[in-house]
């Protein structure tokens, strides 16, 4: 079986951006409908995954 290289680097592109309504796996647009620099989202988008994915914690266990 061949190895691939994951496609979703950034964890927020698996959600849809509600600042500029990209879909889940699509790179975020600027006002004039440039695309974001490889790797850059809003952070409109960042918070999304955060409500949507929260961070798992160990119990408070440091």
């Amino acid at each position: 079986m061949t190895h691939r290289e994951p496609t979703v680097y950034t964890r927020a592109l698996m959600v849809t951006c509600p600042h500029c309504g990209s879909v889940p796996g699509a790179f975020c647009y600027d006002k004039r409908g440039s695309q974001l620099p490889t790797g850059r989202v809003h952070h409109r988008r960042t918070a999304e995954y955060s409500r949507q994915f929260p961070a798992k914690t160990a119990g408070g266990v440091a």
